[in-house]
C-alpha cells in the first residue's frame, strides 16, 4: 500500500483514464485524492465521458480515505490544473501527482515513497519525476539530480508547492541570472532564457502551472529527481510521437515493472547529474530545430494555398 497520498487529476478521457486508474488501484494508495473537472456540454459527449471516469470510485475495494473533488462548472485548463494541486497540498504535507493519461508502474509508488521520506528536509530536492526520457543508467546510483524538470508522474511538498507567487513569477531576476554557472554550460544557459522569454506571459497571465513551477525551482537552484528506470508511460504523448520516439523514449523496462523500486547505490551529493543534463539538452534542442522547420514548413504552404485562392 502506498505510504504518500496520490492526487489523480481527470477530465474526460476515459481511454486514458481507465489505463492510469489501473495503476492506481494496483498501488493501492492508503489516502487518494480524486479531482474531476466538469464536461462541457457544448462538446459532444464530453459530459457522458466525464461521469464514466467518475464512476470509478465505486471500483474502490481497498482501505482508502478517499477525497473528492468533482467540479459542477468547466474550467480552463490552467485554473483547473492549478486548482488541482492547491487542493491537494492545501490538506497534505507531501503528495504524488498524476493525470489522467499518466500510466504508473507499481515501481513508481515505491520510489516516490523512498524519495518523499529521504528528501523531505532536503530543501535543494523540489520534485521528484517518474520519468527518464533518455533511458539514462549511470552505473554508479540507482537515481540521479537533474535541472530537467518532467511532471508525467511526479511528487513533491507543500512548503515547496506553496512558495509559488501566482502572477508574479519573477522571471526576468531569472533571466538576468548566472544561468552560465547554474547550467555548466553558456549555450544551456542561452536556451533556457530563450524559453523563459518565450513561456514568459503564459505564465504571467494564464498561471502556467508546469513553467511556473519549473521556474521556480531554478529561481532558488532546486533539483528534481529521476529515477534510473523509466517509470511512468505518458499515453497522451505516445499517441503524438513516432514508432522510433515510443521505442527510444517511452521504454518501461521489466524492472521497472516489479512492485518495489530497489535502491542499493545512493548519490553521494545533491547536485544535478552534468552528463544527463548536457545529453538532454542537446537532444531537446534537435528536436526543437526538427519541430521548427517542419512547423514553418507548413505554414508556408498553408499560407500560399490561401494565397492562391483568394
Amino acid at each position: 500500500m502506498v505510504k504518500t497520498p496520490v492526487l489523480f487529476i481527470t477530465f474526460c478521457r476515459p481511454e486514458y483514464a481507465r489505463q492510469t486508474w489501473k495503476g492506481i488501484k494496483a498501488a493501492q494508495p492508503k489516502t487518494l485524492y480524486f479531482y474531476s473537472n466538469k464536461g462541457r456540454a457544448e462538446k459532444e459527449g464530453e459530459v457522458e465521458r466525464n461521469n464514466v471516469i467518475r464512476s470509478y470510485i465505486n471500483e474502490i475495494d481497498w482501505e482508502c480515505d478517499l477525497h473528492t473533488f468533482f467540479r459542477e462548472e468547466c474550467v480552463d485548463i490552467y485554473t483547473s490544473l492549478r486548482g488541482a494541486i492547491s487542493w491537494l497540498f492545501e490538506n497534505e504535507k507531501e503528495g504524488i501527482i498524476l493525470e489522467e493519461d499518466c500510466v504508473p508502474t507499481k515501481a513508481f509508488f515505491s520510489f516516490c515513497d523512498q524519495m518523499i521520506e529521504r528528501y523531505r528536509d532536503e530543501k535543494k530536492v523540489w520534485c521528484i519525476s517518474g520519468d527518464n526520457y533518455m533511458n539514462y543508467a549511470p552505473a554508479h546510483v540507482d537515481y540521479f539530480f537533474s535541472h530537467y524538470h518532467f511532471m508525467y508522474g511526479w511528487a513533491s511538498w507543500s512548503d515547496r508547492w506553496k512558495q509559488i507567487p501566482w502572477g508574479k513569477i519573477p522571471m526576468r531576476e531569472l533571466m538576468e541570472s548566472d544561468l552560465e554557472s547554474f547550467y555548466q554550460s553558456k549555450r544551456e544557459a542561452a536556451y533556457r532564457r530563450k524559453e523563459i522569454r518565450r513561456c514568459e506571459k503564459l505564465v504571467q497571465e494564464k498561471n502556467c502551472w508546469d513553467f511556473a513551477w519549473g521556474i521556480l525551482i531554478d529561481i532558488n537552484n532546486g533539483v528534481t529527481v529521476h529515477p534510473k528506470e523509466h517509470l511512468v508511460t505518458c499515453v497522451g504523448l505516445v499517441g503524438t510521437h513516432s514508432k522510433i520516439a515510443k521505442k527510444t523514449m517511452f521504454h518501461i523496462s521489466a524492472n521497472a515493472k516489479s512492485d518495489i523500486y530497489k535502491i542499493d547505490k545512493y548519490p553521494s551529493l545533491i547536485e544535478a547529474d552534468y552528463i544527463y543534463d548536457h545529453s538532454f539538452s542537446k537532444k531537446h534542442e534537435e528536436y526543437m530545430r526538427l519541430y521548427n522547420r517542419i512547423y514553418r514548413r507548413l505554414y508556408a504552404k498553408i499560407m500560399g494555398f490561401f494565397s492562391s485562392v483568394m
